[in-house]
């Protein structure tokens, strides 16, 4: 398994799926976000103070599937670390929502590389399962 230094202690179970904390660094986007709709997790967050909904990532890239909001949102508040879901595309599907996109896996993967961003909500994961909820005080992120 593809895991981050120091990350492996820092783990919760939820569904059958681990929720692992990683570097916000290490996190490659492959969609750009809304301005309006990033203001809206911000104030979700803030008036919790708990991040609740962790973003998945494809497993071997750090590439993200969902969370682009969120992403950016613990950018903004200068998270080093988020909670996380690893998968593989072996077991999720894409599609575009944009007809004037073709989207796959090997396509989203090089674009989180390059930085080569698609415009906000081009893609859509399905996954095989609903997707864990977590609660974890914002403190316990910085």
């Amino acid at each position: 398994m593809n895991r981050v230094d120091g990350v492996e202690d820092q783990t919760m179970q939820s569904s059958n799926w681990i929720i692992e904390l990683i570097p916000t660094e290490c996190i490659l986007p492959n969609e750009e976000h809304d301005v309006a709709r990033l203001l809206e997790v911000l104030d979700s967050i803030e008036r919790s103070g708990r991040w609740t909904a962790p973003i998945v990532l494809e497993r071997a890239s750090f590439a993200v599937m969902d969370g682009h909001h969120r992403l950016a949102a613990a950018l903004r508040l200068s998270l080093p670390r988020v909670p996380c879901v690893l998968l593989d595309y072996a077991h999720v599907g894409v599609l575009a929502r944009r007809p004037e996109f073709q989207v796959n896996a090997e396509e989203i993967v090089a674009r989180s590389r390059a930085r080569s961003l698609y415009p906000p909500k081009t893609t859509r994961h399905i996954f095989p399962q609903a997707l864990p909820l977590c609660s974890i005080e914002i403190a316990e992120l910085a």
